[in-house]
């Protein structure tokens, strides 16, 4: 028998527009791939701006929690 894990994470974004204002670029750049990255900068509008970091922040901590590593032991995406 085989365990699998299930990740669910929300993420409010207030708490990434917070994120944004106090990290600057370093936070984009902490969660995201480089190949994101350069899918974010083609938006212009702050609002989805936050939604693209909130979106791939929450789709890569449910990810790790499914894991069961959170984000150390070499995970990065």
């Amino acid at each position: 028998m085989s365990i699998y894990g299930i990740g669910v994470d929300i993420v409010e974004l207030a708490r990434i527009q917070s994120s944004q204002k106090e990290f600057g670029e370093r936070f984009a750049q902490r969660i995201l791939h480089p190949n994101e990255q350069k899918a974010l900068e083609a938006l212009s509008d702050p609002q989805q701006v936050s939604a693209f970091l909130a979106k791939r922040f929450a789709a890569k901590e449910a990810t790790a929690k499914a894991l069961g590593t959170g984000f150390r032991d070499g995970i990065a995406f």
